[in-house]
């Protein structure tokens, strides 16, 4: 037996022996830290219909993909709105999207794998992935690494900005979301379990958050981003909520809720936080993106 085995079997075991901890407290009896500031569209010849991902790589510049004839869509601040500049067709269906500090990724379906988009043009170029790596979830670390959820292997590749795989964890559970966290660990959201990992640095399990229901409905986990303060941001699809968590997973506020006006959230689908502090959400069925503020000093920078 090899040592990666070994590591990998040692990793497994310690999964699957961890058992979940108690539910976080109700929504309902938590202070509101989120409010809504606008939302996004597009044009009156391109506007968003399908939202699946979202990322920033300024407070100035945002990206959307677009499952709908799929494409990646770019808006950018001017004066007091944001205005699409730029949409550039994808070679399949979009599973999520990040900045990486220098590009933004896109995961696709239909055998397409992992896509960069650089540049002021958004030329798309495919980047290169640890053989039989099918990916999924997304999350950008510092200085071009990338972890990606491999949907073959069922587990966490962290990968190098060349391409080569650098380590690996097994994730019991498909995974919907990823986010790094700021002490080289990751969080994993698994939806079917209505639960968030958390791994340490070493890529061992050492937490897991059930996060509460709403109304009797199972929590639904499709979106994550990490506040520097600690917070963890997660966006739950089937409550149309923002839920803000503790270092303990304890939900310590919330934001927004299901339904179609503006400020309201209908199945949204992925998640990003902007340098300055804002979130933006993807609102995959009202068919648009939307951003919240911390209306607490959780969201410093």
């Amino acid at each position: 037996m090899t040592r990666s085995t070994r590591l990998l079997l040692a990793l497994s075991a310690a999964a699957g022996s961890l058992a979940p901890s108690a539910p976080a407290a109700a929504q309902t009896r938590a202070p509101r830290l989120l409010s809504f500031v606008e939302s996004v569209r597009g044009s009156e010849d391109v506007s968003l219909r399908w939202p699946v991902g979202v990322a920033a790589a300024s407070d100035e510049e945002i990206v959307v993909a677009d499952a709908h004839e799929p494409r990646l869509l770019r808006f950018g601040r001017i004066g007091v709105s944001w205005q699409l500049d730029r949409a550039v067709p994808l070679g399949g269906t979009p599973v999520d999207l990040v900045w990486d500090g220098r590009r933004y990724l896109a995961s696709l379906r239909n055998g397409q794998g992992l896509v960069g988009f650089e540049g002021k043009d958004l030329a798309p170029r495919k980047r290169p992935l640890p053989r039989g790596v099918v990916p999924g979830s997304l999350a950008a670390l510092p200085g071009g690494a990338l972890l990606v959820y491999d949907e073959a292997g069922a587990r966490v590749v962290r990968v190098s900005g060349e391409g080569a795989l650098l380590a690996e964890v097994p994730v019991a559970g498909q995974v919907s979301a990823l986010a790094a966290s700021a002490t080289g660990g990751f969080f994993a959201a698994v939806a079917v379990d209505g639960a968030v990992l958390r791994f340490d640095a070493s890529g061992a399990l050492d937490a897991t958050w059930s996060l509460p229901p709403s109304e009797g409905v199972p929590a639904w986990p499709s979106g994550l981003a990490v506040d520097p303060g600690g917070d963890l941001l997660v966006v739950d699809r089937h409550a149309g909520q923002l839920l803000v968590l503790d270092a303990s997973g304890q939900v310590k506020g919330v934001g927004a809720r299901k339904g179609w006006e503006p400020g309201l959230l209908l199945f949204p689908a992925g998640l990003a936080r902007l340098p300055g502090g804002l979130v933006l959400v993807a609102d995959e069925g009202n068919g648009r993106a939307q951003i919240f503020r911390r209306t607490d000093s959780g969201a410093a920078p």
